[in-house]
């Protein structure tokens, strides 16, 4: 049998992380410790100068909103938990009701179907008649075959 504690508890990550660990750390900091750039950067080892710049890469601000997004879903599960006590106390009851009604529409949105065949993206319908027409070489002839139009 094995012992549980030589399974690792997350999974590896597909990609390594693109920061540095004094980076990552002033991330970290800043995210889920709420410290200010320069605070967070200070902690990490770092100037306030490098936190500027660190500011200004790509590859920064990408893990940043990263970071951020986990953080706000982690907050999501008690928002609602907070919602319920609020439902539940007695002493305002115009929040109880509002909070009821915020209940009630998050549920409907999770029963709500999501349609499945709407995709993102970009139709673009070319007429012929804005295409330049291709020049025909000697003895070959071009022939346009068009899809029935079923619209007229």
């Amino acid at each position: 049998m094995a012992d549980e504690t030589d399974e690792p508890l997350l999974p590896e990550p597909a990609e390594p992380d693109p920061l540095t660990p004094k980076r990552r750390a002033m991330v970290d900091a800043m995210v889920w410790r709420g410290l200010k750039l320069t605070d967070a950067a200070f902690e990490a080892g770092m100037t306030e100068r490098n936190a500027r710049m660190c500011a200004q890469d790509p590859k920064f601000r990408a893990a940043l909103n990263r970071e951020m997004a986990a953080f706000k879903a982690s907050l999501r599960p008690r928002n609602v938990h907070r919602l319920a006590e609020l439902r539940d106390q007695d002493e305002a009851k115009g929040a109880a009701v509002q909070a009821i009604r915020l209940l009630e529409d998050l549920a409907e949105q999770a029963d709500a179907e999501r349609p499945s065949n709407v995709r993102p993206g970009i139709v673009v319908i070319i007429q012929r008649e804005h295409l330049p027409q291709p020049a025909e070489p000697a003895g070959a002839k071009v022939i346009f075959s068009d899809p029935p139009d079923e619209t007229r």
